[in-house]
């Protein structure tokens, strides 16, 4: 869960419905809440519904529209509008400029609907269809760009690897494993580009490389002198697989 000061007056978000004391009760569509309502944001959360008015627009056939405030933003209501519970740098502001959010990123421990999501992944499924079943939506680009914050996280890769621990090991794959048939790509490969590709990800592995520098290249000319200049250049990183 999350607090956050407006007025001087400490509210609460509830990241899962599990942190949810049982005095509470939630709407699941957030559309239908009144002023002082729980409601089910997006994103999964729970958040109460500070603010409630209407805004007269200067075209179209519906001249008033209704909105609705909670201490991380304001958000028009429609069919079309996704609310979720990242904190705004201006939540008074329907355009408010929206701050990373680092709640997402930098919590420690999954949530139940993330532990969900979890298991969807491990089982091969594609991140957004993931995203989709474990969360309450069913937009397919928010659920893409909230998967693919997730993917992204500590926590989701750390789950991940606990997931598919069983599986690598009944197929025989570990570190070592790893490790070893690397080394013989390298020892093996008679091509330079194949080789210093090998040894970027055994430097990735083990931590070889600074990453705050770019100093790959004196790394691996240290190992091979045989390397020419324009060999070099004309290697590429390989890219890491992305999911979804």
């Amino acid at each position: 869960m999350r607090h956050y000061k407006i007025n001087k007056i400490e509210h609460t978000v509830f990241d899962d419905t599990d942190e949810l004391p049982d005095s509470i009760d939630y709407l699941y569509n957030w559309r239908k809440g009144k002023l002082g309502d729980w409601v089910l944001a997006d994103d999964g959360c729970i958040i109460q519904l500070l603010r409630e008015g209407t805004m007269r627009r200067a075209f179209g056939k519906i001249r008033e529209q209704r909105y609705i405030g909670t201490c991380t933003g304001t958000f028009m209501v429609s069919d079309k509008t996704k609310m979720d519970t990242s904190k705004r740098a201006h939540i008074y502001s329907l355009g408010g400029h929206i701050e990373r959010d680092k709640q997402i990123e930098d919590r420690e421990n999954l949530s139940s609907r993330e532990q969900i999501f979890v298991q969807y992944l491990a089982s091969g499924m594609d991140a957004r269809k993931a995203y989709l079943k474990a969360f309450p939506t069913n937009d397919p680009h928010y659920a893409g760009l909230r998967a693919g914050q997730l993917v992204k996280t500590t926590r989701v890769k750390t789950a991940m690897k606990e997931e598919l621990k069983p599986y690598m090991e009944a197929l025989g794959i570990d570190e070592h494993y790893i490790l070893r048939n690397i080394k013989d790509v390298v020892d093996a490969s008679v091509k330079d580009d194949t080789k210093l590709k090998a040894l970027f990800k055994l430097a990735d592995i083990m931590d070889m490389e600074d990453k705050n520098k770019t100093q790959v290249t004196q790394l691996t000319g240290a190992v091979f002198q045989g390397f020419s200049d324009e060999k070099l250049a004309e290697v590429e990183r390989p890219k890491e697989i992305e999911i979804g």
